[in-house]
């Protein structure tokens, strides 16, 4: 149980196998944080990137503060104390993004010294699940997706940088000139994570398989050409997407959507998600 006043501490690499556990009770939920914590769970590394409250063998909270800001596990009071933990240091997550009433309870402590560096809050994001194959509906036009091939980056690049772009509302090609985000779009096609619907070598649509976490496969990066919007190719290659990543990855695929882009809600719904959650993300 947790008490006030309970130790932040890093995780030990010891301990991370019970800290996935933990993670693992809600794998669409903390796909993102876990994927990570999955990467570097035999790494000395994950000291800086993952804290806990709790026992080695039994922790009681899970805070996964690299990149992102996440929680991954924990009660009110466990998430509030992470949450002062953090406002004591200095930010370096470009976002704080997870289940809503986790993230409220982090926010509620975090606000004070962070909130002057919100860019945008988006706090409702429908986390949806894909049907079960049986009843996924058959769309005119399914089938023309596949996954990116190597070679085909200078194609996928661009259409990413797009993507980037409109939804996070900055652009990956500052700082580095892009050669990190280039990396990753390489490395995501690399694993077969990329899928594509191409026409005389443009994209036309693509979507990555962003995280892979349990049994779960959670679609990042959906992006339809502007031209070619409207005309049922989202709903078309998302319906095709799922038993893609079925076969390729796992076998629950997942994804979340902001409430308020109502084109794409729909496509989702078109091709079997569901509603079985809400997550919030706090840009900076």
């Amino acid at each position: 149980m947790f008490r006030r006043g309970a130790r932040v501490r890093p995780l030990r690499p010891g301990g991370a196998e019970a800290a996935l556990a933990l993670a693992l009770r809600d794998p669409a939920v903390n796909a993102l944080g876990g994927a990570r914590l999955r990467e570097l769970s035999r790494s000395a590394s994950v000291a800086h990137e993952f804290s806990v409250i709790g026992e080695d063998a039994a922790p009681s909270a899970l805070l996964w503060h690299g990149v992102n800001l996440s929680p991954l596990g924990g009660d009110a009071a466990a998430l509030a104390e992470l949450g002062r933990h953090m406002a004591g240091r200095a930010r370096r997550a470009s976002s704080v993004v997870g289940e809503r009433r986790a993230v409220e309870a982090l926010w509620h402590e975090l606000a004070p010294a962070w909130g002057g560096e919100v860019r945008q809050l988006r706090w409702s994001q429908p986390l949806l699940l894909a049907a079960d194959a049986a009843v996924l509906p058959a769309l005119p036009g399914a089938g023309l997706l596949r996954p990116a091939l190597p070679g085909e980056e200078g194609a996928v690049f661009p259409a990413a940088v797009a993507m980037f772009r409109e939804e996070v509302g900055i652009d990956p090609l500052s700082g580095d000139g892009g050669r990190s985000y280039r990396a990753r779009v390489t490395e995501l096609i690399r694993q077969g994570r990329t899928y594509v619907v191409m026409q005389d070598g443009l994209v036309l649509f693509k979507a990555d398989v962003g995280a892979l976490f349990g049994p779960v496969a959670q679609i990042h990066g959906v992006w339809v050409r502007p031209e070619h919007r409207g005309r049922g190719l989202a709903r078309a290659a998302m319906t095709d997407l799922v038993r893609q990543v079925r076969r390729d990855h796992a076998s629950q695929v997942s994804l979340y959507v902001n409430d308020f882009n109502e084109p794409a809600r729909r496509a989702y719904a078109a091709a079997g998600f569901r509603q079985i959650g809400e997550l919030t993300t706090l840009l900076f």
